[in-house]
């Protein structure tokens, strides 16, 4: 039997709260918002930004990402020196440090590249639109091992499994899942 496949998506929602990564599985995903309509139209334009200023060789758009267990729709695969490069793009401004959540999801997008490609993708970026400002997320073994075990805790979830929700005092009186959630 086939691996499940897992969406980066996926595992940085589970890092944030597991129960919403729960949730979304079991059918209840949020809506798209009109910030993340929005996200898709900017998208492009700091895509090229981005490849530009990193001096990327070529560009692809919105591929699909498959290998090792992965897959989704990253916002860009960067070719720099011959080897695959993902780039995700935030409508946010950059946090003092970039979140777990988001390395995670980036350096996840780099091992189904690297898997998908068969060549090393050791680099993923994150570009946040409100400031301008790229991070670059080097695919370190922490984070192979953190990828894989959030992955296999969302496997679990497909087979049954229900998540505690992890409590965000600054997060959960904003997030759309509150309605189902214990702790709200």
């Amino acid at each position: 039997m086939a691996q499940l496949c897992i969406n980066p998506a996926l595992i940085r929602q589970y890092l944030y709260c597991p129960a919403a990564a729960y949730y979304i599985i079991t059918g209840a995903a949020e809506p798209p918002t009109e910030r993340m309509k929005k996200g898709k139209e900017t998208q492009r334009k700091a895509v090229e930004a981005v490849a530009k200023a990193l001096g990327a060789d070529r560009v692809e758009h919105s591929p699909r990402l498959e290998g090792a267990g992965i897959c989704g729709v990253v916002d860009a695969v960067l070719w720099i020196g011959g080897r695959p490069a993902p780039l995700e793009v935030k409508l946010a401004k950059p946090p003092r440090t970039v979140p777990t959540p988001h390395k995670a999801q980036a350096a996840a997008y780099a091992i189904a590249a690297q898997a998908q490609y068969r060549r090393a993708a050791t680099t993923a970026y994150i570009y946040y639109t409100e400031t301008g400002h790229t991070a670059t997320i080097p695919l370190t073994q922490d984070l192979i091992q953190l990828v894989n075990h959030v992955a296999a805790q969302i496997r679990r979830i497909y087979s049954g499994w229900t998540p505690q929700p992890r409590h965000h005092p600054n997060k959960c009186p904003s997030c759309w899942y509150r309605k189902y959630c214990g702790y709200t």
